[in-house]
């Protein structure tokens, strides 16, 4: 459980200012797993800080956008040795516009099974974002997120606030809060 949630925060922000601009080069082993490292770490404290209630709700319930990707054959599935090749699996060439919720990518990150860094081309090795889904979903489709939305995410998260919180007890005795930030109206209210 997560007491004090500033550390873990600003140093969401520091590897928010690292991936910003990643440069992944060509068979740089170490660029790959510095950026593995950070996008991992960020998906393993932004829901820590979910769990902990560490958030503002309007945070904790932010959208992120990505593309979905279909399986291309039911019968061929990825697996432990196959994993690394995406495109082999599900269809690129169809990218469809989608929305996850928070928590589902910080779900998807603790839990991956696919996960591939994608750069701008193959001769331009700036990191673009990765490819990603868990080892439930590896079945049904492939998710592709932009490192740019990943890096507002994990800028909205190190720079959030709670101001307030109100408790009360849900029917099963249960205690049920709502966190606000200081430039939400409820915030004020006495």
């Amino acid at each position: 459980m997560i007491w004090e949630s500033w550390p873990w925060k600003q140093a969401l922000l520091r590897d928010a200012k690292k991936l910003d601009g990643f440069f992944l080069g060509e068979d740089d082993e170490q660029a790959n797993v510095d950026y593995e490292r950070a996008i991992f770490q960020a998906g393993f404290t932004i829901r820590k800080l979910l769990e902990a209630k560490k958030l503002t709700d309007r945070t904790a319930l932010s959208d992120v956008k990505c593309r979905k990707l279909a399986l291309l054959d039911p019968a061929r599935i990825p697996d432990r040795m196959t994993r690394h090749w995406p495109s082999e699996f599900y269809d690129v060439a169809n990218r469809q516009s989608a929305t996850v919720k928070l928590s589902f990518l910080t779900n998807q990150l603790v839990h991956s099974f696919v996960f591939a860094p994608t750069t701008r081309c193959e001769t331009d090795f700036h990191a673009e974002g990765f490819f990603l889904n868990s080892d439930y979903d590896r079945s049904k489709c492939l998710y592709e997120y932009e490192l740019a939305e990943l890096v507002r995410i994990m800028r909205l998260v190190g720079n959030d606030e709670v101001d307030r919180i109100d408790y009360k007890r849900d029917d099963n005795g249960e205690w049920i809060s709502r966190n606000y930030g200081p430039d939400e109206p409820e915030a004020k209210q006495s």
